[in-house]
């Protein structure tokens, strides 16, 4: 079957797909209308303006990169009069989406010895930048200085703030700077505000705060969108609260707003995890039906599934599928295979993914060679390990400590200590975030 996986897809329709599952084979069989789509006969307006725009200085919405940035910046300090801070505003942002924090930090302490006055778009690019550089106390100390200066902060401003407390794991500040928001009335919460902070409750678990979030925006706050729902209903599948991800997906039908792969994927996920095929195939039958494609992830999370219930032939087959229809599998994919035939011991079918994977350029990772090694630990097949582990690093890849205590563990059951206590060594001296 794994010959299948290096072929062309050119005898798609003559060939039998072979059962996957009493309840999964379903989903195939109106599989093909999802990748025959029209190319779109729309073309792109042309701009009726052709003429570029002239600022008296080089335009600072077009830096190419950090010197050309800089460059630009010294034009202007040197121009007379000084632009406006908007022209300033303009290249600090491009700096900042370049994602040289440190550069525009530098750029605007430069533009007070310069005399150029602040906006409220110059600091809040300026809180975004030490947000991004995990200096949260400098952000708000640059809040501070918005508001002595009598600025306003903007919906941007909080929502950057927001976002910087979130990236350090702070939920309890954001939510104080949303809770701010809401009473002051001055600066209304945006959807990306709620989405913000809605995201930060979902990735501490939070999934009850996250829909309270969206009942006071469905109570008029503002609409909630595709994104936010989304969001929680990804948050409620990976902690195994289908029941209630189903109910929320119903229901943002209801509101008229339709879901995409995204949508559809973390709830296969969900469904999967539970071993609910029958849910599983009406899901992909449903996108079939809205010809929404399913993607590579979609399909990496069936082919895990498969494997982790024992069915490695019937992932298989949906590898297959996916290379018939030009989609082509990833590491993730290939690894929950290889690892689908090494719990059932099946290793020479696993060695067959794995060289699969090695004719591909950089297709293999750690994991792909842990994988195999694990797969012959089991079999006590330690030599075979060994030669894995050996080119594992003739590759330039780093073992892992899961790499090593695999290998320790099945030296050990053999009581082959001799063998196991050099890698326990070699493991010491592996940097501790492993």
């Amino acid at each position: 079957m794994l010959k299948m996986m290096t072929a062309t897809a050119s005898s798609n329709g003559s060939k039998r797909m072979p059962s996957l599952h009493s309840t999964v084979v379903v989903l195939f069989n109106n599989y093909s209308a999802l990748f025959h789509f029209q190319p779109s006969n729309s073309k792109p307006n042309k701009s009726r303006n052709t003429q570029p725009k002239q600022f008296g200085v080089r335009d600072p919405t077009t830096v190419a990169n950090l010197e050309h940035a800089f460059n630009v910046f010294d034009e202007m300090l040197h121009k007379r009069p000084l632009p406006s801070v908007f022209r300033f505003n303009q290249i600090l942002g491009q700096v900042a989406k370049l994602k040289h924090h440190s550069a525009g930090i530098s750029m605007y302490n430069q533009m007070g010895l310069s005399g150029v006055g602040p906006s409220v778009c110059t600091l809040t690019i300026v809180i975004n930048c030490y947000c991004h550089l995990n200096r949260m106390g400098f952000s708000f100390s640059v809040l501070g200085q918005l508001f002595k200066s009598g600025f306003e902060p903007s919906v941007c401003t909080f929502n950057t703030l927001m976002n910087g407390s979130l990236t350090e794991n702070r939920v309890a500040e954001a939510a104080e700077i949303f809770n701010k928001m809401m009473k002051t009335g001055n600066c209304k919460p945006s959807v990306v505000t709620f989405g913000t902070l809605i995201k930060g409750f979902c990735r501490m678990g939070n999934n009850n705060a996250a829909i309270q979030l969206l009942r006071k925006m469905e109570e008029g706050a503002c609409n909630p969108d595709l994104v936010i729902y989304n969001t929680i209903i990804d948050s409620l599948c990976k902690d195994t609260l289908i029941v209630d991800a189903l109910n929320l997906f119903s229901e943002m039908m209801s509101n008229g707003i339709s879901p995409n792969v995204i949508t559809y994927t973390s709830l296969i996920h969900g469904v999967c995890r539970l071993g609910k095929w029958k849910a599983a195939t009406r899901l992909l039958n449903e996108m079939v039906c809205r010809n929404i494609s399913p993607d590579v992830h979609t399909f990496s999370i069936l082919v895990d599934a498969l494997c982790k219930e024992g069915m490695a032939e019937e992932a298989q087959t949906v590898v297959e599928m996916m290379i018939e229809r030009d989609i082509e599998p990833n590491t993730v994919t290939y690894n929950s295979l290889m690892d689908g035939y090494c719990l059932r011991g099946e290793m020479d079918k696993a060695k067959k993914v794995f060289e699969l994977m090695l004719c591909k350029d950089s297709m293999t990772d750690v994991r792909s060679y842990t994988t195999l090694i694990n797969g012959y630990c089991k079999r006590k097949m330690m030599d075979e390990a060994m030669m894995i582990f050996l080119e594992m690093s003739r590759r330039g890849l780093v073992s892992d400590t899961v790499t090593y205590t695999t290998l320790i563990h099945g030296f050990c059951k053999l009581g082959r200590i001799h063998d196991a206590v050099p890698l326990f060594c070699r493991s010491r001296s592996l940097p501790r975030h492993q």
